[in-house]
């Protein structure tokens, strides 16, 4: 792993925070934001975004960063770049995403770090993503907190029901990997009063100072979509909102099968109440199917962005998972100085 670009002009040239960005395998990226302290707290937290989107729905703008919201709290944060996947045919799988590209981040981060293990957070697909890797290598993540992520899949509404005639395998013969702008419109044209709900308090009240700063970063980010891999996307779609077989257990990836039951790290389900793509009994699946004993599910007010992002994130979400985190993430940074540090 190397690092790309120096402590994060270019970044913060967009109005993001100040990182240090590091190469990973392909396309693919990490972003470690620059703590504003000098103690933080041992585990890693790692960010990881849906794949039908950029990075930066975690650091969005000053206003909404749930990423700098995290390092103001002493948190060591890391955000997976998923970039552009690869036009040669196959295409990416689930498989290449989780043991080829997560697990290849994961690894650098705990040598930069210097831990056996890490938090992870997954956004919607991402959270998927995080589910599977946590399944298959639960000797490498500590906490395991999904966000909006579909898991019972045959619990997700009108999707589910058009996956069962959508015909994919000829879909994704034909393009590879999937458009960006037939993404944004399928996601869009699924529930359009939702989308003009979300449009209209995404911005916050009309008195707040960064109101067409934030509606603007939020119209950039929904229009800088990026493809889909194809081969993931034939699995997502027939194996996973078909046959529902990740909550069945049965889903193969390189050889193994997804048991959710093999899941040890602490788990925090988090669900948005006016969630379409994802509606809450789909998340909550999973504190069901797994071993641990220390699983919370929590439901947010507000849409499958909404909840992340709005102008309530702040109090409603982020404030919570940085709670949930800090007893699950080693001793406080203050306690380091405390009686017997020494």
């Amino acid at each position: 792993m190397s690092a790309v670009l120096g402590p994060g002009t270019a970044e913060s040239a967009k109005g993001r925070s100040a990182a240090d960005i590091y190469e990973v395998v392909d396309d693919v990226r990490l972003h470690r934001l620059q703590p504003t302290g000098t103690d933080l707290y041992p585990v890693p937290i790692v960010l990881v975004p849906s794949l039908l989107s950029k990075w930066y729905v975690f650091d969005l703008h000053p206003a909404r960063t749930m990423a700098g919201f995290l390092r103001d709290h002493q948190y060591d944060v890391w955000i997976v770049d998923w970039g552009k996947p690869p036009r040669k045919r196959p295409t990416p799988s689930f498989e290449t995403y989780v043991d080829d590209y997560l697990s290849a981040a994961i690894d650098d981060i705990t040598g930069v770090t210097e831990v056996d293990r890490v938090s992870i957070l997954g956004y919607s697909l991402g959270g998927v993503i995080s589910t599977m890797f946590s399944a298959l290598y639960p000797d490498r993540i500590r906490n395991l907190i999904t966000l909006t992520t579909p898991i019972d899949f045959h619990r997700t509404g009108m999707t589910a029901t058009w996956a069962r005639y959508f015909p994919v395998n000829p879909f994704v013969d034909f393009w590879g990997n999937v458009p960006a702008w037939w993404m944004r419109a399928a996601v869009t044209s699924s529930s359009l009063p939702r989308v003009l709900k979300l449009w209209s308090t995404l911005g916050g009240d009309e008195d707040d100072p960064h109101r067409k700063e934030v509606l603007r970063a939020v119209r950039k980010w929904i229009g800088d979509g990026v493809p889909v891999a194809g081969e993931m996307y034939r699995t997502l779609v027939r194996d996973c909102y078909k046959h529902n077989m990740l909550i069945r257990q049965t889903l193969p990836i390189g050889g193994r099968t997804v048991e959710l039951s093999d899941i040890e790290a602490a788990l925090l389900t988090i669900t948005a109440s006016d969630d379409h793509l994802c509606p809450p009994q789909s998340s909550q699946a999973l504190n069901r199917a797994v071993a641990t004993e220390d699983e919370t599910a929590i439901m947010v007010p507000g849409t499958h962005l909404g909840a992340v992002i709005g102008p309530k994130a702040h109090h409603l979400l982020w404030t919570r998972i940085a709670d949930w985190l800090e007893h699950r993430s080693g001793h406080h940074p203050a306690d380091w100085y405390g009686e017997g540090a020494l």
